[in-house]
């Protein structure tokens, strides 16, 4: 008992030693990783058009101050009373 080592020192994960092919599961965890990093690359792929459509409707509904808009009557020229 105090002489002997402990299994776990001896052979530490000796399960993982096995070819991935025996051990049950892995091709579906392969399969799990897979489409969670399609979903991630999904999801990010949405957050940037959003982002990038809200950024275009705020540019293009900016009210641009050095012109007057077509059709309306030029405004002061700027003199001060």
């Amino acid at each position: 008992m105090y002489g002997k080592p402990a299994l776990g020192s001896v052979l530490p994960m000796a399960g993982l030693t096995a070819a991935p092919e025996v051990l049950p599961g892995i091709p579906f965890a392969k399969g799990l990783q897979e489409a969670a990093g399609a979903g991630f690359l999904l999801y990010c792929t949405a957050a940037l058009v959003i982002i990038a459509a809200k950024l275009w409707f705020a540019v293009r509904n900016t009210p641009d101050h050095s012109a007057p808009a077509p059709g309306a009557p030029a405004g002061p020229s700027g003199d001060l009373p």
